[in-house]
């Protein structure tokens, strides 16, 4: 057999050779990888990773549909879970239809709801999910997701009133600080004692309107213009027993008016009875009332009942209303040896005489008498020795004057034993 040697130069062409087969097969590879850049499928998956995750469901795909049309099985709770991702939000879509929904637990199929602008439930935030790079590789950065651009502007043209009326700005919050119920106990307390201090401490009228009209007076035997009352021009809601008629305020009566006289619209009336007569001094008129002309017919006046002091009944007597003139807010002062007069009778007649009731004494305007002037009526000493001496029994404030009369309504008592012709003292007097 023929052996074939290989010398040392063939040797190192051999290895030439198979040096250069393996660099045309196995170099490539290696040049092609470049170990300083990211491979193109990794820097795919940085991009691909940091982007907010593929929408899951119809909240997500496209802008949000203005309705919705309630299938069988359907709640708020799916539908805020299929629209919003968020079944605790089903009270947005209960407060957008509360015109068709009556009660957020019963809705039924068929029935439209209206879901509003999708900005008007708040959405998180896609989440950012970043995956670290491989060491000596080039980090390739995503571009940050806009969140606010993310959703499309709501169609406002196309939007129901009560979408656009979400978007509006909420109204400012009240300023108003909260206070505790004890802060809330000591502000009402202060409320409460201002208005006790209001009634400890009034305002001091000597006389006022509604004592001046009803205190009554005496006609001094004068001949006054009465009219005649006919009655209540309403009919009673109840059958009447009698075919005397009666009226309280805002009743509407019927007057006659005098012979030779006459009445007009506007005109107020003093309504009164004349309860009795006293010798010397005429007759007692007592008020029940005031009116006020309305309507002047041919035969009769129509007036409404304003000022109610008593029953008001069809027979009572009517006359021109006398003016009321306020003093304010003085005050009467002292006087030393005032004007005396006698006690002539009481209006009303009582046993006993008690606060609020009236008096008559015997002296009117001629003496200087006006209204709010105070008397006091007294029992003179008897001048026996062992005896009281002088005693005051009691106070009365001046509330209507005549010319040689005067009504005076009772303010204090000491002693109720108080007869007519006990004499009476003036003690304060008005400022003229």
């Amino acid at each position: 057999m023929r052996r074939t040697t290989i010398c040392r130069s063939d040797r190192a062409a051999l290895l030439a050779l198979v040096a250069g087969l393996l660099a045309g097969v196995v170099a490539p590879q290696l040049v092609a990888q470049d170990t300083t850049q990211a491979r193109p499928d990794t820097a795919k998956a940085v991009q691909d990773t940091s982007q907010a995750p593929p929408p899951t469901g119809p909240a997500q795909q496209g802008p949000l549909p203005a309705t919705h049309t309630v299938a069988t099985g359907e709640t708020l709770w799916s539908i805020a879970q299929l629209y919003y991702s968020d079944p605790l939000l089903w009270p947005e879509i209960y407060r957008l239809n509360t015109t068709l929904i009556e009660d957020p637990h019963w809705i039924y199929p068929g029935e439209v709801l209206n879901l509003g602008s999708p900005v008007a439930v708040a959405q998180a935030p896609p989440e950012t999910t970043t995956v670290a790079p491989a060491p000596g590789a080039d980090t390739v950065r995503a571009a940050p997701t806009d969140t606010v651009t993310a959703i499309a502007p709501p169609d406002t043209a196309a939007m129901p009133d009560t979408a656009q009326a979400v978007v509006e700005a909420p109204p400012p919050a009240p300023t108003e600080a909260y206070q505790t119920i004890f802060e809330r106990r000591r502000t009402t307390g202060q409320a409460v004692q201002d208005v006790l201090r209001a009634y400890a401490n009034p305002l001091y009228r000597p006389l006022r309107r509604g004592e001046f009209y009803a205190a009554g007076f005496l006609t001094e035997n004068e001949r006054l213009p009465w009219g005649r009352v006919l009655g209540n021009t309403s009919p009673p809601a109840i059958p009447r027993l009698t075919e005397r008629s009666t009226a309280i305020r805002f009743d509407q009566i019927a007057l006659e008016p005098p012979r030779r006289a006459s009445y007009h619209v506007g005109d107020s009336l003093l309504i009164a009875r004349i309860d009795r007569d006293i010798a010397g001094w005429g007759g007692v008129v007592v008020p029940v009332g005031v009116a006020r002309v309305t309507e002047v017919q041919p035969r009769q006046v129509l007036a409404d009942v304003i000022m109610q002091f008593s029953r008001i009944h069809d027979g009572h007597l009517a006359m021109p209303l006398e003016p009321f003139k306020d003093p304010g807010l003085v005050r009467p002062t002292p006087v030393e040896g005032g004007l005396e007069g006698r006690l002539v009778a009481e209006r009303d007649i009582h046993e006993l005489a008690g606060p609020q009731q009236i008096l008559f004494i015997n002296r009117g305007r001629a003496e200087g008498v006006t209204p709010g002037d105070v008397f006091e009526v007294f029992r003179p000493a008897s001048g026996v020795p062992g005896t009281a001496s002088e005693e005051v029994r009691m106070v009365l404030e001046i509330v209507h004057t005549r010319e040689h009369s005067a009504s005076g309504l009772v303010l204090n008592i000491n002693h109720p034993d108080v007869r007519p012709g006990m004499p009476v003292r003036l003690v304060r007097k008005m400022p003229s």
